[in-house]
Order: structure tokens, then C-alpha cells, then sequence
């Protein structure tokens, strides 16, 4: 089941581009202001990625920020039936003006502005969160308890617009992750991502089942384990990659070994020590390398993005040195490289450090 559209007359003024439920039909709200003209492409997709986030979205091109105007947009969104819980405000560029005359809104419990002008942010009741190339214009703010405001330095007021030729994708993500983080603390939904990533990871190492991990994941889900660049994108790519090559594909003495985990509002990153014999072939970590029987084990970080109560992506990180070191594939002799070394100084921080320099390290005196 995916989001579903939804129908909203919001009168005179007020442009409604679109509007979804989330997927499981209920949830808390969000106001997207857009200025006029902004292209509807990019907010069709945005109101179906905060859908997938749990929220009933409602995209609106508007400049209108008469009071009369706002309380009767807000009492109708007020009204949609599958909206439980309160609401937010995101506003892009010159529609942040109508965003605050929103936050004065009791319903309003969070406002979020992409790139805006100036704007009076003195009598709004709620958090508000700015994302700004330009920091420096809201100076006189400093000090304001329910305002935060988030420097992206050398990119344009536009950095978020995926038509400009000064959108910047880095800016834009890190962003988004803070949006979320300030809606969630405000009205929900919280998610337990722990419980989602170790259903998917048992699923995945200790089922084996490539239907069940699927399912833990959206509709067009990616994973890409950067060192080898394996994995898959969208749903056939990676249900190919995983039936063939991943899930089925560790060897039977395949281990995690957890060493810390950071969760956030929408990712979780997990540090492992990985390890496995080397029995048979290991096509994402050692593609075309024939089994050795070596014994491997290396540290292994994987950052898990998710939207909603699913996961979107996988990064994963290994040291592809320390692993054909390990294997007999790579001559660490003269090269910055050791093998099963890392994973054991993980697990023991008091073993040596700096042994790599040589001499460099041992004849600089204390």
C-alpha cells in the first residue's frame, strides 16, 4: 500500500498543486508554501517523499499571507479527515513570509524555511528553523530561544531547488535530515529505527529470505557498498543483487560483531566488525575472486537512511585493503596497509598505535 492523493479545495489564492495521505492512512500534518511559478514537478515529488515520511502533505503555491487568508487555510487543512496529531509549516524562498505568518498560528507547532529573505520571526509562537546561505541577514536574531538557524556556506539562497543550476545535492540532504529532525521532535511520528534495521539485517543474515528483507524497504530502495560499488538500484535491480548475490551468498560461518550505533531522525549508522572464512565466492565484497579459505575480518560501518517506518538506503563501508590483504590478494610489505590488525585494535584500543611510521614515530622523544 502507498500514499494516496487526496482531494482539498482551499479556496481564492491558494494554488493546491497536491496533496497525499501516508501509506498507513493517519498521521500528524504538513503545510508546503511554495512561491508562484516554482516548478510543479519538484513539488508533486516532495509531497509523495513527506507522504512516505508519515505525514498528510498539502503543497500550495501561495504569496498570501493575509491573516483572514492563513486561519481559513489552516481550519481546512485542519479538516482532513486522515490528519491526526498537529502541524507544520515548510516554506521555500519567498513563500517563508506566508510561513510566519503561519507560525503566530496556535495549530502551527514547527515552522521550517528554506532560502528565505528577511523575514519577522518576533511573534511567532512556534519552533522555527531557517536554512540560509546568507546567515549573517538574521544577526540581530541571536539569542532568539525558538529560533535555530543553519549556515550552508558557498551556495546560492536557491542551493535547494533541483532546477537551478545552483542547486546543491549536499546542502539540500543535510537540509532535509534536519527538517526532519525538527518536525519529528515536534509532532511526530517517531519511528524506532533500531527495531526496522535489525528486523531488515534478520531478514537478510539470519533468514536469508530476500521477499522478507524486501518488504522492510520502500518502493525503490538503493544500497550501495561503496568500496566495490555493488548493490542495486530500485527494487529489480536490488532484489537481482540480493537473490544472487548477497543474501545467499556469505558464508556459513558469516558474522557481525555490533561495536557502537548513532540514531538519528531519519538514518542509523552501525559499526561493526565483519568476518567470515573465505569458503566460497563473495561476489559484493570480492567480486570474481576465487574462495581462498583465509579467514577475514574487518571493520565495517553501515549509515541506513530511512523514510518512514522504511528503509531507503544502504552506504556501506569496509577497508578493501585490510580485506585482500587478509586473503593473499594484496602484498602489504612497504604499503600503509595491515590486515586483521584494524578489526583487533577496534575491539582493543590499547594495542599499538603508529606502527606504520617506523621510525618516524618511535624517535620523536616525548
Amino acid at each position: 500500500m502507498s500514499s494516496r492523493e487526496i482531494e482539498l479545495a482551499l479556496g481564492t489564492g491558494c494554488g493546491v498543486v497536491t496533496a497525499r495521505t501516508p501509506e498507513d492512512a493517519h498521521g500528524p500534518g504538513i503545510l508546503v508554501l511554495y512561491p508562484k511559478g516554482y516548478d510543479q514537478n519538484t513539488i508533486i515529488k516532495n509531497t509523495k517523499l513527506y507522504a512516505a515520511e508519515g505525514y498528510n502533505c498539502i503543497s500550495l503555491t501561495t504569496e498570501n499571507s493575509d491573516d483572514d487568508a492563513i486561519n481559513s487555510l489552516i481550519n481546512k487543512v485542519k479538516s482532513v479527515e486522515s490528519l491526526v496529531g498537529q502541524i507544520a509549516v515548510i516554506a521555500f524562498g519567498q513563500a517563508s513570509s506566508v510561513a510566519m505568518t503561519m507560525s503566530k498560528h496556535p495549530s502551527i507547532k514547527c515552522a521550517v524555511c528554506y532560502g528565505p529573505p528577511h523575514i519577522d520571526v518576533a511573534q511567532s509562537t512556534c519552533d522555527i528553523i531557517i536554512h540560509s546561505s546568507a546567515p549573517e541577514i538574521f544577526n540581530h536574531l541571536e539569542g532568539q530561544s525558538n529560533l535555530k538557524i543553519f549556515s550552508y556556506p558557498d551556495v546560492s539562497s536557491d542551493f535547494f531547488s533541483p532546477t537551478s543550476a545552483s542547486y546543491n545535492k549536499s546542502a539540500t540532504l543535510i537540509a532535509y535530515s534536519r527538517t526532519l529532525e525538527a518536525i519529528r521532535n515536534k509532532i511526530g511520528p517517531i519511528y524506532d529505527l533500531t527495531a526496522l534495521w535489525e528486523l531488515h539485517t534478520q531478514y537478510e543474515f539470519g533468514e536469508r529470505n530476500v521477499d522478507a528483507t524486501m518488504s522492510t524497504m520502500v518502493d525503490e530502495p538503493y544500497v550501495n557498498h561503496i568500496p566495490t560499488m555493488t548493490g542495486g538500484v530500485g527494487y529489480k535491480d536490488l532484489k537481482k543483487f540480493y537473490t544472487n548475490f548477497f543474501v545467499n551468498s556469505n558464508p556459513p560461518d558469516t558474522k557481525l560483531v555490533p561495536i557502537s550505533r548513532t540514531v538519528g531522525s531519519d538514518r542509523l549508522v552501525d559499526e561493526m566488525i565483519f568476518s567470515f572464512t573465505h569458503t566460497c565466492e563473495v561476489p559484493w565484497m570480492l567480486p570474481n575472486v576465487k574462495p581462498t579459505n583465509k579467514f577475514v575480518q574487518v571493520p565495517l560501518v553501515a549509515i541506513v537512511n530511512f523514510r518512514g517506518n522504511k528503509l531507503y538506503h544502504e552506504h556501506i563501508y569496509w577497508d578493501q585493503a585490510s580485506v585482500l590483504a587478509q586473503i593473499g590478494a594484496l602484498d602489504p610489505e612497504g604499503l600503509p596497509i595491515v590486515g586483521a590488525q584494524t578489526a583487533e585494535k577496534l575491539m582493543d584500543e590499547s594495542l599499538p598505535s603508529n606502527e606504520l611510521m617506523g621510525d618516524a614515530w618511535t624517535n620523536i622523544s616525548e
